[in-house]
């Protein structure tokens, strides 16, 4: 199955270090991007930026991490900018 073809929650990232092939050679995986991945062909080689499209990969192998630490801070960013307003309004009376 093509990389770009998994399907994912939308707070899910894939995380690195499993195998992968592109254009028909077994690669490793180093870091899953948005639209690309960082790959080292071998052992010792350059690492490579390729697109998602090209990387075919068993997902039963990958694995994924829900990114509950984007919603807290979303929260805890909202959280800042009340207590801000409350110290503003607080101040001004």
């Amino acid at each position: 199955m093509r990389l770009d073809s998994v399907s994912m929650d939308e707070d899910d990232e894939i995380l690195p270090d499993f195998e992968a092939e592109v254009d028909g050679r077994r690669v490793w995986v180093t870091a899953v991007l948005e639209r690309t991945a960082v790959i080292e062909p071998a052992p010792g080689e350059p690492k490579v930026l390729v697109n998602r499209q090209r990387l075919f990969v068993d997902p039963r192998h990958l694995r994924v991490r829900h990114l509950a630490s984007k919603e807290a801070a979303r929260r805890g960013r909202e959280a800042a900018r009340k207590l801000r307003l409350q110290e503003q309004q607080s101040s001004a009376a």
